[in-house]
């Protein structure tokens, strides 16, 4: 029996916590419901059928075609040779004006100067290059979900403050509406409290608005409902290292390395393309063009070599393509430098904001203890009847003020220090 009471109070805890979400899980969630993660697969598709159709270009090439033609002279003997041969017996009537074929060709490359290589390593040079600008886009993704995921964080402990607050002020009423029944304090007391009460209530209004409006912003960014979910308050660690790895940098080493597959390209359109060939073609006239001139039949002919094509026109543009590659590679390289000296720039003030943000900590607690101590004073004298409301609630406010402000602190600093890792993707 103890044991099944055992069990069924472990039920009831399990079915009342919370599920716990973490910031790491926020982005990973973002990233998978984001529209554009579906963009690696598209990339692959697209890369894949283009793989394909380079290796197509090994294979034997293949033409069939027909024609018939007429043409307004053929070649044809002398008048005086053909009437030599009549007299011989042999009668020469030439080639006819009407043509026909039904041919077929075949071609099979040996030798193209490394063209289907350097397409195939281009091809998958700028496929590296899309799936880094995805992951570039993507990441920025991290730094939104930071800012609504701290600003839900924020806005529950303002909200528990002021609840603490909330707390007092009743607290304070209860004793004043006690002095007012003994004639101590007026109503007027009794109204100003009410009116503060009433003004911190709204306050808290406010902040339970803005923190459904963040939830509901991070569920969209998500693609999952919060609801009543944990958010999980990250440790106040800053990154181990300052070295920048950012997909921006993998962005502009893949766009180096898609320029380095283009010069290879333009290397290996300069070189001769070599293969052989077959043809064979049944028709009127075939090669033995004398048999033809006595005799109009058709015929079955076939021709193999070997072909070599060498576009020279190619050169002419060899030396300014490369010389465009190269200062794109420079570019490249600029890019690279300016975007890291932005980057640790960005990473010193982060860090001397959050060196800033632990030193204005350390004096918080000690200024809440003072609003504390003074706020405690005023109420003793509230309950041995000495009113003075308006002070009362100013050094409530006051209190209020320098725990909110510790509370602000704090998530600044736990944001600032994910804006960290964020900023050098540590």
């Amino acid at each position: 029996m103890k044991r099944i009471i055992l069990l069924a109070i472990g039920a009831i805890a399990l079915l009342g916590a919370k599920a716990q979400l973490t910031i790491e899980q926020c982005h990973q969630l973002a990233h998978d419901n984001w529209p554009l993660i579906k963009q690696y697969g598209l990339i692959e598709q697209s890369s894949s059928y283009t793989l394909d159709n380079l290796k197509h270009s090994w294979l034997p090439q293949v033409n069939l075609s027909a024609q018939a033609t007429y043409q307004n002279e053929t070649p044809s003997f002398p008048d005086q040779m053909n009437a030599m041969l009549a007299s011989s017996g042999l009668e020469m009537q030439g080639l006819a004006k009407d043509q026909y074929r039904v041919q077929l060709d075949v071609s099979q490359k040996v030798f193209d100067g490394g063209k289907a290589s350097s397409e195939r390593a281009l091809t998958q040079a700028q496929d590296l290059e899309q799936k880094a600008q995805t992951d570039v886009d993507l990441y920025s993704l991290n730094k939104r979900v930071n800012d609504l995921f701290f600003g839900v964080l924020l806005l529950d402990d303002r909200i528990r403050q002021t609840d603490m607050t909330l707390e007092m002020l009743y607290g304070n009423l209860d004793k004043l509406q006690s002095h007012v029944r003994n004639g101590i304090a007026t109503t007027a007391d009794e109204s100003m409290l009410r009116a503060e009460i009433l003004t911190v209530e709204q306050s808290k209004t406010t902040m339970e608005w803005n923190r459904e409006a963040y939830k509901h912003m991070l569920e969209i960014l998500i693609g999952q409902q919060v609801g009543d979910s944990y958010l999980v308050r990250p440790t106040a660690t800053e990154p181990i290292s300052t070295n920048v790895n950012r997909p921006e940098l993998q962005l502009i080493d893949a766009k180096i390395g898609t320029i380095n597959a283009r010069e290879k390209a333009i290397n290996a359109s300069v070189l001769p393309v070599i293969s052989v060939f077959g043809q064979a073609f049944y028709g009127y006239p075939g090669y033995n063009t004398f048999e033809n001139m006595t005799s109009r039949k058709w015929s079955l002919n076939a021709m193999v070599g070997i072909r070599a094509t060498w576009s020279l026109s190619s050169l002419y543009d060899r030396k300014n393509n490369l010389n465009r590659l190269a200062t794109a590679r420079q570019q490249a390289q600029v890019q690279r430098d300016v975007f890291l000296l932005n980057t640790r720039l960005e990473a010193s003030r982060e860090n001397d904001e959050i060196s800033r943000l632990r030193e204005l900590i350390d004096s918080d607690e000690t200024i809440v203890g003072l609003r504390r101590d003074v706020r405690l004073a005023e109420e003793s004298k509230l309950r041995n009847g000495v009113i003075d409301i308006h002070r009362l609630v100013e050094r409530i406010t006051d209190e209020n003020t320098a725990a909110q402000t510790q509370l602000i602190h704090n998530i600044e600093l736990l944001k600032t220090i994910y804006d960290l890792k964020n900023t050098v993707n540590q």
